[in-house]
């Protein structure tokens, strides 16, 4: 019987972690136009250098906080996203092209932060690009920062907080896209 009540114990103090999923699908989108680049050709690789390899922390008083992952590789779908832009701006992406670009995360996270009747938000978003060519480099930082409250009594909602996240991402790809350093420096100029 003793190890009945240890076992319900064990179980109900796991009961609100286990609210929360381990991990959710982050899809940052995004929208380029064309006519930037003139068939350039570029190569495009990316490291992931952030300090936790998750994207949520969930702070509640008195308690441990949460946190929440990625349930795909975040790296790639930043890498994947900002090749889908620089193609549809006229790059041609090749292994051995003269010019390379690494695209780097630094800091990805969502800290969720509990009040009284609300949830809030606050993203903090960091990533380097950097292009060499010839002797010739240069790195750029790019920051997104943002704080929503949701409102929420007992649990934030997590789509909620997804959706803000996937907003940021967009727009810090979007950032690199619009960079006329770095369409100056593929352009040659």
């Amino acid at each position: 019987m003793k190890w009945l009540a240890s076992a319900v114990l064990a179980l109900g103090l796991s009961a609100c972690a286990s609210y929360y999923p381990i991990a959710v699908d982050v899809s940052p989108s995004v929208q380029a136009g064309g006519g930037v680049y003139r068939g350039q050709a570029v190569s495009l690789s990316s490291r992931d250098n952030r300090a936790n390899d998750y994207i949520i922390q969930i702070e509640q008083k008195d308690k441990s906080p949460v946190v929440v992952g990625a349930s795909n590789n975040l790296r790639a779908q930043m890498e994947q996203k900002l090749a889908q832009g620089l193609s549809t701006q006229g790059l041609y992406l090749e292994n051995n092209a003269n010019t390379r670009m690494e695209l780097e995360l630094q800091d990805v996270l969502a800290r969720v932060i509990r009040g009284h009747i609300s949830y809030d938000v606050v993203q903090q978003l960091r990533m380097q690009v950097t292009l060499e060519r010839n002797g010739q480099r240069l790195t750029k930082q790019y920051r997104r920062s943002a704080q929503q409250e949701f409102p929420g009594r007992l649990h934030p909602d997590l789509d909620k907080v997804k959706e803000a996240l996937n907003k940021q991402l967009s727009l810090l790809v979007q950032d690199v896209l619009a960079d006329r350093d770095v369409q100056n420096f593929i352009n040659g100029g």
